[in-house]
């Protein structure tokens, strides 16, 4: 076999068989519910309808329009089963992770399939056109997406019980099977084609939306610490208004120093076991890498002493860190400062961030 002949056979194959997650299989049966949920209801107006209308017809010109009537009078009922269970699916977070969700799916195509194959033998019977079991395949290709292979066979298995029906009335006799086959074909790959086009813009959309939260996070944290930035910063501002808060400035001392006696990767090093601290004691939520070697916490609900005490903790830490870029007697410090109130606006809380500072520098002074 050639190497182009068996790049044929495993495309084919993976059309028919492609490799599906669990979250883009769930999200397949969620488009499916939807679709179904929107269409019930719109079918089971019409087919009610025309359900009244052959009902007048039988009634005046009797058993001519019986064939119709009861094909409405099966199909009303199985749209309104369709729309009952569409509703319950609707009202649950959770269906489309529900194997009996599944179930329920396959169990409206072979009811629906079941009465198209008994309209159309009918309809063959009696010398009719026997379009139903191909609209019936054909609104199940558009309308409910379809694992391929199973699709396929599912197609296959109805289309071969019509044709026996009609091969024990008649033995084929009014059948072409050049437009019989091609209309089979043709359904299959609209199957396969359907569900490939679903899945790809499922992967699309989700691939879309991580770009889109990678875009999201990068703008609002450091690339080195990982930490929130200014910008989220001032995104927050909000929700630190009308708290009793303090605001703590902190930076690594003599950080120049160590940037230009180990190298810049040394610096970095420092400044992550440094981020690190302050997100294991203030947590991560509300603390920030303002610029530079400078870090921002804001620390609600506690008093002067409590903040007090967690900073002298805190510092303590920082003095612990050795790191193997640096000589193992080397350590490094840290200074910081801090304001405490209750800002009622995100200006009053930027002048406490000021403040901050400002003692951060005035501790910097006495080292």
């Amino acid at each position: 076999m050639s190497k182009k002949e068996r790049m044929g056979i495993s495309g084919f194959r993976g059309w028919l068989f492609p490799v599906v997650s669990q979250n883009s299989r769930e999200e397949i049966i969620r488009i499916n519910m939807r679709l179904i949920r929107n269409v019930s209801t719109l079918f089971l107006c019409l087919t009610t309808i025309l359900l009244v209308v052959y009902g007048i017809f039988y009634a005046t010109l009797g058993s001519k329009h019986s064939l119709a009537l009861f094909s409405l009078i099966v199909c009303v009922s199985l749209f309104a089963f369709v729309s009952v269970i569409s509703r319950r699916w609707e009202k649950d977070p959770c269906a489309a992770s529900r194997k009996s969700t599944s179930r329920l799916m396959e169990l409206l195509y072979w009811l629906f399939s079941g009465w198209g194959i008994v309209v159309s033998w009918r309809m063959y019977v009696g010398g009719s056109q026997m379009m139903i079991m191909d609209t019936v395949q054909i609104g199940f290709m558009l309308l409910v997406c379809c694992y391929p292979a199973w699709g396929v066979l599912r197609i296959l298995i109805s289309y071969t019980v019509l044709l026996v029906l009609m091969f024990r009335s008649d033995g084929l006799a009014w059948i072409n099977p050049a437009v019989y086959g091609m209309m089979i074909v043709m359904i299959c790959f609209g199957v396969v084609v359907r569900y490939g086009m679903e899945l790809r813009n499922i992967e699309m959309v989700r691939d879309i939306r991580r770009y889109a939260k990678s875009l999201e996070h990068s703008s609002s944290h450091d690339a080195l610490t990982g930490m929130k930035n200014r910008t989220a910063l001032r995104e927050d501002f909000s929700s630190y208004c009308g708290k009793k808060v303090w605001v703590v400035m902190a930076d690594v001392d003599h950080f120049k120093r160590y940037n230009d006696t180990y190298g810049h990767e040394a610096g970095d090093r420092i400044l992550e076991a440094f981020a690190e601290k302050v997100t294991d004691f203030f947590g991560e939520k509300s603390t920030y890498r303002y610029g530079g070697d400078e870090f921002l916490m804001i620390v609600e609900n506690i008093t002067v002493n409590e903040v007090s005490s967690l900073l002298m903790v805190w510092a303590d830490a920082i003095r612990r860190i050795r790191l193997p870029v640096l000589p193992q007697e080397e350590s490094f410090s840290c200074s910081y400062g801090y304001e405490g109130g209750t800002p009622s606006s995100e200006e009053e809380l930027r002048k406490m961030i000021i403040q901050a500072d400002r003692k951060l520098y005035v501790m910097k002074g006495r080292r």
